[in-house]
């Protein structure tokens, strides 16, 4: 099992955001995503496989947004109930093409001293695990935003193997870090895929506009998110950027979010 080191990657980007995806046009016709919206090249639906545990069984109660604990009031104001954490991530496997991919939720306006991430195998193994402490303002809040986490190459932890499930989860700290019982938890399911060989010189020579839609085109949700979610913190009131975000969410069954327009990088501890 790999523990966090400091040079782990965990940002929260926020701004006034809801979210969507892209689909991508052929190499050919490339000169018609300069004129055609974000929004209108993203896919209605996207199609996940059902996640499997180790006895070949689907996870019961999964949901979109994967909140498996209830609100805690004493953890998130009352007024930001709704949403509350939020896994970016769909009820099926997204899918993703890095050996070490980026992970993405949503998380409220909170008072937790903490949040932990835990990465599992297809067996339930734990694999890798990180805690990290929240930066609080003069208040005592940590600002909503949205929470991404890079798992990182150079720990012992192995790159993800192509055609494998895995799970991974993130637990809310409301109280005594010793004490899990409040945790909010949010889960989603990932699996490596084997690339498109020509996908990567057509990233290489995409705006980031046209690799949201490549990366959606290629079904690759966690590339499209981390993508499309860096855009939203580089240009928040583009009203392109705010659709194509309606647009993903609703792809995959989640409501809009809406997160304070501040920004904070987390930093973590063993």
């Amino acid at each position: 099992m790999a523990w966090f080191t400091r040079s782990s990657r965990l940002t929260i980007l926020t701004a006034a955001l809801t979210l969507g995806l892209a689909v991508n046009l052929p190499s050919q016709v490339q000169a018609q995503l300069r004129t055609a919206s974000l929004g209108s090249q993203l896919p209605d639906r996207w199609e996940f496989t059902a996640p499997r545990g180790p006895n070949g069984e689907s996870p019961v109660n999964r949901d979109s947004g994967g909140t498996r604990s209830p609100n805690n009031k004493d953890c998130i104001p009352e007024t930001q109930l709704n949403p509350s954490v939020l896994a970016l991530a769909p009820s099926g496997t997204g899918t993703t093409a890095a050996e070490y991919p980026t992970i993405s939720w949503y998380m409220p306006a909170t008072r937790a001293s903490q949040v932990n991430f835990v990465l599992k195998d297809a067996n339930q193994r734990q694999i890798y695990s990180a805690t990290y402490t929240l930066a609080k303002s003069a208040r005592g809040f940590t600002p909503s935003g949205i929470m991404s986490l890079t798992l990182p190459a150079f720990t012992n932890l192995s790159p993800l193997k192509i055609g494998e499930d895995y799970h991974w989860e993130v637990a809310l700290n409301c109280n005594d870090p010793t004490d899990s019982s409040d945790d909010i938890v949010v889960e989603g399911w990932i699996q490596r895929v084997a690339p498109n060989p020509t996908l990567a010189s057509e990233i290489q020579r995409a705006t980031p506009q046209k690799r949201v839609a490549l990366y959606a085109k290629e079904q690759l949700w966690y590339e499209t998110v981390k993508t499309l979610a860096e855009l939203q913190r580089n240009s928040p009131e583009d009203p392109e950027v705010v659709e194509a975000w309606n647009k993903l969410l609703k792809s995959v069954g989640l409501k809009p979010i809406f997160s304070a327009p501040e920004r904070n990088t987390l930093s973590g501890r063993n």
